[in-house]
C-alpha cells in the first residue's frame, strides 16, 4: 500500500500494508530520514573496571581505569561514584563527571593504619537522565611488612 507522495520535497513514503511495518522516508539523494513508526530499542551507555583486583599495603595507591561506552541516545554526562570499599580505603576519581565514550581514572589509597580486608567495590554511573549503570572491581588490603 503507498501511503503518501511529498512532491515539494521529493519523497516518496512507502508503507507496508502489514501490522508492525515500518514506514521510512526516503528523499532523491538516497538518505534515509526519520521512520514514521516506534524506533527500535537503542543500546545505552556500559561501564566496566579495568584492573579488576589490586592488592594493596597500607599506606599503598592503586589505580583503576573506569571506562564506559558511548550510549546510542543523546550524549549526556554521566556522574560517577564509588560504594563499597573496606574501612580506611578512600577513593579519588578523576574526572568525576564525564560523557559515554571516555575514560576516568580511580585511585585507592590505604591508610596507614587500614586493616587487613579483601572488599568487591562498585562503581556507579548515572546519566542525566536517569539510566544508571554499575561495575565492580576488588581490593586486597594485606597486613603492614614488619
Amino acid at each position: 500500500m503507498l501511503c503518501s507522495h511529498h512532491a515539494a520535497r521529493r519523497v516518496l513514503l512507502v508503507c507496508m500494508a502489514a501490522a508492525g511495518t515500518a514506514c521510512g522516508d526516503f528523499d532523491s539523494t538516497g538518505d534515509t530520514a526519520a521512520a514514521h513508526a516506534m524506533p527500535a530499542a537503542r543500546r545505552d551507555f556500559s561501564l566496566s573496571v579495568a584492573g579488576a583486583t589490586e592488592t594493596l599495603a597500607p599506606g599503598a595507591t592503586a589505580t583503576y581505569t573506569i571506562a564506559t561506552e558511548a550510549s546510542e541516545r543523546d550524549d549526556l554526562p554521566l556522574t560517577l561514584s564509588v560504594t563499597g570499599l573496606p574501612a580506611g580505603v578512600t577513593a579519588v576519581l578523576a574526572p568525576s563527571t564525564l560523557y559515554g565514550g571516555e575514560t576516568a581514572l580511580l585511585e585507592l589509597s590505604a591508610a596507614t593504619t587500614a586493616a587487613p580486608a579483601a572488599a568487591t567495590f562498585t562503581v556507579t554511573a548515572v546519566a542525566h537522565k536517569g539510566s544508571t549503570r554499575k561495575a565492580t572491581g576488588q581490593v586486597n588490603i594485606v597486613a603492614a611488612p614488619p
